[in-house]
């Protein structure tokens, strides 16, 4: 391409995002200083005089394939290197767009940088007003602004001034409120996602603030304008995704999950039901504010109501029909990890067995397949007890979700951790099962000697394997035992002494024959 001089900004951007996802990105930075054009259309550093007519023609640069670099370092956990690009960018004429602001936006908002996240939507908004002052135009920024908020109200966001706790984040709350008032102000109007943003936020304030949060959605029901869309997406789509209201499919689920925190199933209930065609993320939503509530029951209800594979099946060939009637959910397995969790901590015979049923169903009938949550979520709270209780039907469940987690992707050594806490476990358990078929469920070492220099349960004990020689009745080394009544004594004669006539029968039974010194008389 160099040679023959094809190279152009489509090539730059397309090898700095591979680059950029396989995090290479010094090979990201070496691509854009040989292949920079400026805004004037001048050749760049190492660009060729062919490469450079051909950009020419461009009256830009190419942002995006910055903007990706510096994304990249942004979601690595690098800012000081993200905002070296944005400084490099300016060195080298790249004017940033509305998405390289949206970026660093996040990025300083994810590091409670939010004064620098400020000043960066200070510049974004005089750039896009600067160039049009039309709504469609404004609205461009409230992905800038939804980044902030997003920043500021993600739980693993962290602070330098002061630790994470309620305090912390019921001020954030406060300041993503205000970002939308300012929002407003600038006639730049809040979407679904800034919504739901807001809900999540309010719903994890202690206690929950559910009423603020409802209150707020039909406040931007009646303020915000909805953006403008097609008649043929009116029709192709429900009219109802980007209109902020309490039954916004997305709107809905998140108020949900803040009824849930706040253990009111009732409301978590009606907003369920504001929701014409609920999805699986809004399924997975109800039952897990069920659970939360202690309402295992009315979860199971709910499941049984949206979930069936019958009716699934049936309707599968009528793809109109199922989005129409939106009654039959495909579950995930989220869906299945909510409730056989909130089973098995029930810690009885008649749940567990429900659990097992349900973990069948999800493997047999819909072909969902277990991810780590749920292997960790199952072998947790089987193995919590102990040995104790541990029945064989239980013993059964636990090696074949061991044996599924096999096939599962897991860092190096934590799978082996896995399986030895299961061992350590079963080697105490009065059931045979595991013991029959440990090749079966990989349990047993090929390594004999390593298995019985690390077995858990002597491990755990302090014990040694030093063979005492005692038998009961027997059963001891009888060949070695036998041998040396065999072995001539110095100074006897072979088949003569007083020790091989006197006790076969001790050497049979594996008793020692030392004296004691004990005598009746």
């Amino acid at each position: 391409l160099k040679q023959t001089g094809l190279w152009d900004e489509i090539t730059t951007n397309t090898l700095v995002k591979a680059a950029v996802t396989a995090l290479e990105f010094e090979i990201a930075e070496d691509i854009l200083t040989n292949h920079t054009v400026t805004v004037n259309g001048e050749r760049g550093v190492g660009a060729n005089s062919q490469n450079s007519r051909v950009r020419k023609s461009r009256d830009h640069p190419n942002v995006e394939a910055y903007t990706e670099l510096l994304d990249g370092y942004a979601k690595s956990s690098q800012l000081e290197k993200a905002v070296g690009v944005m400084q490099l960018m300016q060195k080298r004429g790249v004017e940033p767009n509305e998405y390289t602001y949206t970026c660093m936006v996040g990025a300083f908002a994810r590091n409670n940088k939010t004064r620098q996240a400020r000043k960066m939507i200070g510049y974004a908004t005089e750039m896009i007003l600067s160039s049009s002052s039309s709504q469609r135009r404004r609205n461009t920024l409230t992905p800038t602004f939804n980044a902030f908020i997003s920043g500021i109200l993600t739980e693993n966001s962290s602070s330098d001034t002061e630790s994470k706790g309620q305090s912390s984040h019921a001020a954030n709350v406060l300041e993503a409120l205000e970002i939308v008032q300012e929002m407003q102000d600038l006639n730049i109007s809040p979407n679904v996602v800034t919504v739901t943003l807001l809900i999540d936020g309010l719903g994890r304030c202690n206690p929950p603030r559910c009423q603020e949060a409802k209150d707020l959605v039909q406040h931007l029901e009646f303020t915000t304008r909805p953006p403008r869309a097609s008649y043929y997406a009116d029709i192709l789509t429900d009219s109802n995704e980007h209109r902020v209201s309490l039954s916004n499919i997305k709107i809905a689920t998140a108020m949900i999950r803040a009824y849930g925190r706040a253990n009111d199933i009732e409301s978590a209930i009606q907003s369920f039901e504001r929701i014409p065609n609920p999805d699986v993320v809004a399924l997975n939503a109800i039952l897990d504010a069920c659970c939360r509530s202690s309402q295992l029951k009315l979860a199971l209800e709910k499941f049984g109501e949206y979930v069936s594979f019958e009716q699934w099946r049936n309707q599968i060939n009528d793809m109109a029909a199922v989005a129409k009637s939106g009654t039959t959910i495909k579950p995930d397995v989220v869906t299945y990890t909510t409730l056989i969790s909130a089973l098995l901590q029930l810690r009885s015979k008649a749940a567990t067995k429900r659990a097992v049923r349900l973990y069948d169903e999800m493997k047999k009938k819909w072909w969902i397949y277990p991810d780590t949550v749920l292997v960790d979520t199952i072998l947790t709270t089987m193995l919590s007890g102990g040995s104790f209780g541990f029945e064989p039907d239980d013993i059964q469940f636990t090696l074949t979700v061991l044996q599924d987690a096999s096939g599962l992707e897991w860092e190096d050594g934590q799978y082996e951790k896995r399986k030895k806490a299961v061992r350590s476990i079963l080697v105490g358990c009065s059931s045979e099962v595991w013991k029959n078929d440990e090749f079966a469920y990989g349990l047993q070492s090929t390594d004999k000697k390593k298995e019985a220099d690390e077995d858990p349960l002597f491990v755990k004990k302090g014990w040694n394997r030093i063979d005492s020689g005692f038998r009961l009745w027997g059963g001891g080394n009888t060949e070695e035992s036998l041998d040396w009544t065999r072995s001539p004594i110095d100074g006897v004669e072979d088949g003569k002494s007083d020790l091989s006539a006197a006790d076969s029968f001790l050497a049979s039974k594996g008793w020692n024959d030392i004296d004691s010194g004990f005598r009746i008389l």
